[in-house]
């Protein structure tokens, strides 16, 4: 399976994406996921245009949808199937991307709202069981693993 991630600036989008490699010594079914690379850019869409790409091609490339399949082999690149992605018409999909650009910024809203009630928590429970900087360092590493 490959990924696709989106940047978005106000000049260019740029579609990445995210392959994976079987290693030699891996066994049946387990890949390494490689490190993002550039593979498409785009430059003056309009403000549609660029929602349609940045919530279509990823969703395209994890459902094999859209004339992107996963049977990646020596000839048939990630960026050849990118390649061949169709998108739909924008007046097909208008509403139903502004519906879906408005939920991802409340998504982005909200998860930035649990990380700071996450943290305002943490600190309650550190100040109620009198733990020291030390500790709490101790704590928050083996949280992290």
């Amino acid at each position: 399976m490959t990924a696709a991630r989106i940047e978005r600036d106000s000049e260019r989008l740029r579609v990445l994406a995210i392959p994976y490699v079987k290693p030699e010594d891996a066994g049946r079914g387990e890949y390494e996921t490689l490190d993002p690379a550039p593979a498409m850019d785009f430059f003056d869409l309009d403000p549609a245009q660029a929602d349609l790409i940045e919530a279509f091609v990823p969703h395209a490339v994890e459902n094999e949808d859209a004339g992107y399949r996963d049977n990646a082999t020596k000839s048939i690149s990630p960026l050849d199937r990118l390649e061949d992605l169709t998108l739909p018409k924008l007046d097909d999909v208008a509403g139903g991307i502004e519906r879906y650009m408005d939920a991802k910024e409340r998504a982005a809203e909200l998860d930035e709202k649990i990380e700071r009630t996450d943290a305002l928590i943490n600190e309650i429970v550190y100040e109620l069981y009198g733990l020291t900087d030390e500790e709490i360092e101790i704590v928050e590493e083996a949280v992290e693993e």
